[in-house]
């Protein structure tokens, strides 16, 4: 489970700094790299996921990480001005603990 979360947060960080909005980067980056990493990744965690749940489920499971890892990140960085490293690392590292502390019961 912790892998697939890091999976998907890596390709929904990706997707996020693809954003012009985004304060991370002085540059986004470029839209088709971004998008293209950001569905391989949603897609090998759906693929990961099937592994223990039925594939409806995982998709499932998958969407509404998606959301709440790119709220999570747009929350964070609006309320803390950071670099991209502390910012991606602490927000990694809540992530896995929320995976690890309480599993699909949790997140």
């Amino acid at each position: 489970m912790s892998v697939t979360i890091v999976v998907l947060w890596f390709g929904c960080l990706t997707a996020f700094l693809s954003s012009k909005h985004q304060g991370l980067l002085a540059k986004p980056l470029m839209k088709c790299f971004s998008i293209s990493v950001f569905v391989v990744c949603l897609m090998a965690s759906i693929w990961l996921l099937t592994y223990i749940y039925n594939p409806i489920a995982s998709a499932l499971m998958v969407l509404a990480f998606t959301m709440f890892i790119w709220l999570s990140l747009v929350l964070q960085l609006g309320h803390v001005k950071a670099k991209l490293v502390p910012l991606s690392c602490f927000n990694l590292i809540f992530w896995v603990a929320v995976v690890q502390l309480g599993g699909q019961h949790v997140a």
